[in-house]
């Protein structure tokens, strides 16, 4: 039983390093995400956008 609480722990302890690379992952993501409403926004805005081709 030791054992096994040991390997769950470090596979707690892994888990957790994971989700905090996550949050930066998360981050760009959303930031990412934001730029391009920000750009189509403007795009819009000043009657530049255009069609791709």
């Amino acid at each position: 039983m030791e054992k096994l609480n040991e390997a769950i722990m470090v596979m707690n302890k892994s888990l957790q390093e994971v989700n905090i690379q996550n949050m930066n992952v998360e981050l760009v993501a959303q930031m990412f995400k934001n730029y391009q409403s920000n750009v189509l926004f403007h795009l819009e805005a000043t009657e530049n956008l255009k069609e791709p081709s």
